[in-house]
């Protein structure tokens, strides 16, 4: 009969020998050998085919990178209140996917696309649901850029009537009503504009498309996700 260090001893030995036999798989396959094996073995364990990546153990309520290590699982606390909104800012020209790990149905999808469009900027993201943690990943698109993200209140979100300008992915809130609006995109890619409800959960996209300038209909007072990776401007008629 083991004893409990038996047994935890046994379990590292399995686990090391799981991961030394992934890893020679992989090596004798490719004729690159065990540099671009490493690179297989670490794309395998992301998938979910290999020992996975764990965040720290104590969430955090404020977090940071550099987006270099695009694999790093990031953990945020959640504040007390609910619900609130993810705030990344950068000190530097960046560019930033931002990737959602929790599976909830909240949103229009897991992948953000942050920029400055050539500067740096600040981004907000919505935190829907009554969560205690929060899990995404950063890959920085080009060069280092370094980044901090923390969860703050719905009072950090822009507020407009008739008009409101911004660059990147946002959260903004519109106090106006029901009735026409423009939206004026300068690029790069496409942009879309996504009706939120009081919590924040994904309801339906207004509009979306390329650079250049579109009519739309607001459904009414709320909060709205700019998602983009460039300037534009939304505006009430």
């Amino acid at each position: 009969m083991r004893t409990g260090a038996g047994r935890e001893r046994l379990r590292g030995w399995l686990r090391r020998r799981r991961e030394r036999s992934t890893a020679a798989a992989v090596e004798d396959a490719i004729p690159g050998g065990i540099a671009q094996a490493t690179v297989l073995v670490s794309d395998a364990i992301h998938r979910g085919k290999g020992p996975r990546d764990t965040p720290s153990p104590v969430p955090r309520t404020r977090v940071g990178g550099d987006g270099v290590h695009g694999g790093r699982l990031h953990r945020l606390k959640m504040p007390s209140y609910r619900p609130a909104v993810l705030f990344f800012s950068t000190a530097a020209t960046a560019q930033l996917n931002v990737r959602f790990e929790n599976r909830r149905k909240e949103r229009s999808s897991r992948m953000y696309r942050l920029s400055g469009d050539g500067a740096p900027f600040t981004a907000r993201i919505p935190l829907p649901g009554a969560i205690k943690t929060v899990d995404f990943r950063v890959f920085a698109i080009g060069a280092r850029a370094a980044w901090t993200a923390t969860a703050v209140p719905l009072r950090e979100i822009p507020r407009f009537h008739h008009e409101c300008n911004g660059t990147g992915s946002d959260v903004v809130h519109y106090r106006g009503g029901p009735g026409p609006g423009v939206l004026h995109y300068a690029g790069p890619s496409q942009i879309q504009l996504e009706a939120l409800d009081d919590h924040l959960a994904y309801r339906l996209t207004v509009t979306e498309g390329r650079a250049g300038e579109r009519t739309f209909q607001w459904p009414g007072r709320g909060y709205y996700q700019v998602r983009s990776a460039g300037a534009w401007s939304l505006t009430a008629l």
